[in-house]
């Protein structure tokens, strides 16, 4: 069994991954005129890469739920949950974080020009 202090170093070395992975996609993505369509790509991304989940049910350390999803849905598919334990927090995340965007992002745009005048 992993110590707290192992999985703690597990995530950091998977987010500083990540946030690479994620900075490579901006460079691809910068190309897109649309503001609003950048960020909600991004914000779809960080959903999926970051959403944590219990590894398994009966242990208290967490890990990414995509690859808990992708493990359980290819190897234990025949015990029934499927990508399903996984795949349904990245779901609820992903909404919850589109929903913020859009409330907040018109927010911060009338900010951002009443500074700008």
């Amino acid at each position: 069994m992993y110590s707290v202090e192992s999985y703690t170093w597990g995530w950091i070395a998977y987010s500083v991954g990540v946030l690479c992975l994620l900075s490579l996609f901006w460079l691809l993505i910068r190309k897109i005129t649309s503001r609003w369509m950048q960020h909600i790509l991004m914000i779809m991304l960080l959903a999926v890469f970051f959403t944590p989940v219990t590894a398994y049910p009966d242990n208290p350390y967490l890990a990414p739920a995509f690859f808990v999803s992708l493990y359980e849905g290819i190897l234990l598919s025949d015990r029934g949950m499927g990508f399903q334990r996984g795949l349904a927090p990245i779901l609820a995340v992903s909404f919850i974080s589109i929903i913020l965007y859009s409330l907040i992002s018109p927010i911060l745009g009338r900010r951002k020009k009443s500074r700008s005048n």
